[in-house]
């Protein structure tokens, strides 16, 4: 969490007196763009992982291993389908802060590679209010749609095989599981 608490304009500083001479030398790159914003978000989805790591009862894996289960099985059927909250959670607050944030990159970015939000500073620098306005809600509408395709793509909070069936209709909690313990 260290990250946090060093200001952004002295971590965009420290890229540049670090990757500013060989052998590494990537100021003014997109790749010291994603490496600073990987590096100062990094820390939030480890810290959702442990909590939710944390959360989760050892018993399960144990049971897991008992019924014959080998790790990888295990991983795949109960441990990741219990982080996926996580998971989503950690990815979607590291994009949106990477894709809103200045103070890291306002001293990386250069003419070829630019971040939105500089760009968008820049405009109202200029005056050109509506320029930044579009690129305003064009970046929001973006951040939407990846948020969206990041909750698509994890998918939901399951244990076991996928249900068959009309899985909008399947009713949760004590009632959800109280059917799933009928006969056939």
């Amino acid at each position: 969490m260290l990250s946090f608490a060093i200001p952004g304009t002295v971590i965009g500083v420290s890229y540049i007196l670090a990757f500013n001479v060989p052998p590494i030398e990537i100021t003014g790159t997109a790749i010291i763009l994603v490496v600073c914003n990987i590096f100062r978000n990094m820390p939030v989805g480890v810290r959702a992982g442990m909590a939710s790591m944390a959360q989760i009862d050892r018993s399960l894996d144990e049971a897991s291993t008992t019924l014959g289960a080998r790790g990888a099985t295990t991983l795949r059927r109960v441990l990741l389908p219990l982080l996926k909250p996580a998971v989503v959670a950690a990815l979607v607050y590291s994009f949106v802060r990477a894709m809103t944030t200045v103070s890291a990159v306002i001293f990386l970015v250069s003419a070829q590679y630019e971040w939105a939000t500089t760009y968008i500073i820049n405009r109202v620098v200029n005056g050109d209010y509506g320029v930044a306005i579009a690129y305003s809600s064009v970046l929001i509408v973006l951040m939407l749609v990846v948020i969206w395709a990041i909750q698509w793509a994890v998918g939901d909070r399951r244990l076991g095989p996928p249900q068959r069936g009309n899985r909008g209709c399947r009713p949760t909690g004590r009632f959800g599981r109280m059917i799933d313990n009928l006969p056939p």
